[in-house]
Order: C-alpha cells, then sequence, then structure tokens
C-alpha cells in the first residue's frame, strides 16, 4: 500500500478505539506502528508526488519487478504519464525499443517509438527504494546517449552536471 493509504487506515483505526475505548485508554488498544515503515519507501513515494507536479514526456522506474514499493511508484506515476517499468539499463534496447514490465498483465512488453520525436525531451526518472545508484546512472547515462548524437558531456554539461 501507498503510505499515505497506510497512514489514513491507521488513523481511522486509532478513532474507532478512541469512541469505544476512551482517549486515555488508547495505548491498551491501539499501537501506533507509524516508524515501522520503511523511510525510504516513504521519502521516494513522497518524492514521486513531488515529480508528478513536473511536465514529462514519459516516465521511467527503475526497480525490481517483485518489489511492492516500485510498483507503487509506477502506479503513482502512470495516473499522469507513460510510465515505463524496467529492471535495469539492459531494458532500455535503443532509442526506439523499450522492453518494460506492465504491472497489470504482469509480463513484459517492447514498446516502440517510445521517446518523442522532438528538441527536448522530459523524462520522470525514480527508482524503488533498494535500486542501487549505479543502476540508476546507467539508465540515466544510456537515455542521454541518445541525444546530442551521443556527446554525453555536453548533454551534463548543459544540465549543469
Amino acid at each position: 500500500m501507498l503510505a499515505s493509504e497506510t497512514q489514513f487506515i491507521a488513523d481511522y483505526l486509532k478513532e474507532t478505539m478512541i469512541k469505544k475505548y476512551g482517549y486515555e485508554n488508547i495505548k491498551v488498544h491501539f499501537a501506533d506502528t507509524r516508524d515501522t515503515l520503511c523511510y525510504a519507501t516513504n521519502d521516494n513515494q513522497n518524492a514521486t508526488i513531488e515529480l508528478m507536479k513536473e511536465e514529462a514526456d514519459f516516465a521511467i522506474v527503475i526497480g525490481g519487478y517483485n518489489s511492492s514499493n516500485t510498483s507503487h511508484l509506477v502506479e503513482l506515476l502512470e495516473d499522469k504519464f507513460t510510465t515505463y517499468f524496467i529492471s535495469d539499463a539492459e531494458k532500455i534496447i535503443n532509442r526506439n525499443l523499450i522492453s518494460s514490465y506492465n504491472i497489470h498483465l504482469h509480463n513484459e512488453i517492447i514498446s516502440e517509438n517510445y521517446i518523442p520525436i522532438k528538441d527536448k525531451i522530459t523524462v520522470a526518472l525514480t527508482s524503488g527504494a533498494s535500486c542501487p545508484d549505479a543502476v540508476v546512472d546507467e539508465v540515466l547515462l544510456k537515455l542521454l546517449s541518445f541525444s546530442n548524437d551521443g556527446k554525453i558531456d555536453e548533454v551534463l554539461k548543459k544540465m549543469g552536471i
């Protein structure tokens, strides 16, 4: 579940216990487990919600296909962007083909022409909590290699990196 959904349910149960047993007895009937949610999961979900305020041509989510955290990031982004869920840079076959995991069909699909043909392309890029930074870097570099005739250093310089 999303952290916000988990919190909503916990708050609802707490209020129910307060109504039934009184505020003074809440600690006997309700355990506050708010701090048991992985902070990285919560941070990723909050950052993804903020990312959705931006405009992008498409989104890529990187992580394990069996990760519920990463799948939730895909669900969030799908509400606004065409979203591709990949495990690593190898899933980006070339500028025209990407192999991504469909969380609804539970299989990988090949998509064509996922990168629009235009001068400036904006990609919403995020990853699951357990996805190594090196994997994210590899995906970013592969995407950058498709721009500016593959002159990654020039693209990074324009981005201020």
